[in-house]
């Protein structure tokens, strides 16, 4: 039986990175986002350590960018975001950008569909799964074009979030590309 926290264990590690950036200013955090490189892609998280380091500073930053409602913040996030969902690490994102953007729900829709013109895959992808939950129709021209996305799990995702509209009877159809 213990008595805390295991130190290795994942969400141990994201809380020491969170309570380490406690007394940073807002320009600080903002800035270790900026200098912060993509997240290699899912498949690169086989046994290397040190990727696994950086996804969980990447949610802690996300987590303290939340918290302090950045808006700078979001596409960055989006930007640097795991194309894929390395030990589904990366799908609690939408909630982080969800609490920087409440209840500027059209600055977040903003900030997803200029991430969807990012050559960043992960951002695309998380761009495109985080519109698909807010259903704004607005948005289903980009979506559609998401369809012509050379990632097969982006033009998916952006089908997807399409296919959510089919309640409404104006929803236009779009064969994707394959």
């Amino acid at each position: 039986m213990s008595d805390g926290p295991t130190p290795s264990l994942p969400a141990s590690i994201i809380e020491r990175f969170v309570q380490e950036r406690e007394g940073w200013s807002d320009a600080e955090i903002l800035e270790e986002l900026k200098g912060f490189p993509p997240l290699p892609g899912e498949e690169a998280f086989d046994q290397a350590a040190a990727n696994w380091r950086d996804v969980y500073r990447f949610v802690a930053l996300a987590d303290v960018c939340a918290a302090r409602k950045l808006r700078p913040a979001v596409v960055m996030l989006l930007e640097r975001a795991s194309f894929g969902d390395p030990g589904e690490t990366m799908r609690g994102l939408r909630h982080h950008l969800e609490r920087i953007a409440e209840p500027d729900w059209d600055f977040l829709t903003d900030a997803c569909l200029e991430a969807l013109n990012s050559p960043q895959p992960g951002a695309r992808y998380w761009a495109v799964q985080q519109l698909g939950i807010m259903q704004v129709e607005r948005t289903l021209g980009a979506l559609q074009g998401a369809l012509d996305d050379p990632e097969a799990e982006i033009r998916s995702e952006a089908q997807n979030a399409i296919d959510g509209f089919s309640w409404r009877p104006s929803t236009p159809k779009r064969t994707r590309r394959q």
